[in-house]
């Protein structure tokens, strides 16, 4: 989910100026070449047969304001943040009618968290979350939480608590602060990477990238501490579970790695071609699913961690949820939700 003007990412070099940068651009040259004889050794990057946007099958746009937001599911709707009107908005899959809107703080970003019989919603600016009832579609209450301003990431739910990177201890985004849900208090701060933004709860663990580190931390409930860190390419930032595996999108250069929760390894590198800011990683349909500035859409097999479909096109559709036969990807220059049918998805060509 990209709502901002591009900016430099975290642990990238900042070219020195004059007459440095002949010899800052050999450094890097041969910190290239060491990392190819690595365990991420360089790799041609694979021609993926792409499709035009009008390929899609967009069987329906449901109108929202425009702008930036979040997609999430669950209680059996999709449920959307827009950040410019500080609103969540409820929809019905089957009507695709909006059928709540509920006010929230001033800037909800970093994702959507379901689970424990709510609806939690980040505030960056507000350094809140707010736990929406979905019975009642109220505000039941605001948690004060210091989350970092940085707008690309998620929480986790579950395991009885919320998960949440924040800014605890002055750690640049360093510690994992669990909360307890019924109390609204934090009942341990757990140190990981700096520069960690994504957390996600599965598989009896919460799994937390750092784009800092260029790694996954495996961190168990039951003791509150790391048991495992799993290096990956540089600047992963998005994660997903399903499938039977943890899926890490890295920014860096568009690489989908796969996690195995059984040994703590990387079993795949998917080389999906969609390097930089914002995207999103979404499990369903027995899919995997990547979407990116101006690829919206990549279905990827999990049988054979192949890339099936990719389309190209638009501008600023780069926030993508998978649930109830569709795909639903926010169009935020012209202020729509697209729904695309699955079925009739998978009836389209695929990469040979």
């Amino acid at each position: 989910m990209d709502s901002h003007p591009p900016r430099r990412q975290p642990g990238y070099p900042v070219a020195p100026p004059g007459r440095a940068l002949v010899q800052w651009l050999a450094c890097i040259a041969l910190a290239s070449a060491g990392a190819a004889s690595g365990a991420f050794a360089a790799h041609a990057r694979s021609k993926i047969p792409q499709q035009p946007l009008s390929k899609l099958p967009i069987v329906r746009r449901i109108p929202v304001p425009v702008g930036p937001g979040w997609l999430e599911t669950g209680f059996d709707s999709v449920w959307l943040t827009k950040i410019k009107s500080r609103t969540v908005f409820r929809i019905d899959p089957v009507t695709n009618k909006i059928i709540a809107r509920i006010r929230v703080g001033s800037n909800p970003e970093l994702g959507i968290g379901m689970g424990l019989g709510y609806a939690w919603v980040p505030d960056t600016k507000d350094r809140s979350l707010t736990q929406i009832d979905p019975h009642t579609n109220r505000v039941v209450r605001v948690i004060p939480v210091d989350i970092p301003d940085d707008t690309e990431g998620s929480i986790g739910v579950g395991e009885g608590s919320l998960w949440v990177l924040t800014n605890q201890g002055g750690t640049d985004s360093g510690t994992l602060s669990r909360i307890d849900p019924e109390g609204g208090h934090v009942v341990a701060n757990i140190p990981v990477k700096p520069k960690s933004h994504a957390a996600a709860v599965a598989f009896g663990s919460v799994w937390v990238t750092s784009s800092g580190a260029g790694s996954v931390v495996r961190v168990d409930p039951a003791t509150n501490a790391v048991v495992a860190e799993i290096p990956v390419h540089p600047a992963p930032r998005f994660l997903a579970a399903g499938e039977g595996s943890v899926w890490v999108l890295s920014q860096s250069d568009g690489t989908l790695a796969r996690i195995d929760p059984a040994s703590n390894r990387v079993v795949a590198t998917i080389d999906v071609g969609v390097p930089g800011e914002g995207g999103d990683l979404s499990i369903g349909e027995h899919y995997v699913w990547v979407a990116a500035e101006r690829v919206p859409l990549t279905q990827i097999d999990p049988a054979t961690n192949k890339v099936l479909r990719q389309f190209a096109g638009g501008r600023r559709d780069d926030t993508m949820r998978v649930g109830f036969g569709a795909a639903w990807i926010i169009d935020e220059n012209h202020g729509q939700i697209w729904r695309i049918d699955l079925a009739k998805l998978g009836r389209l060509p695929i990469a040979p």
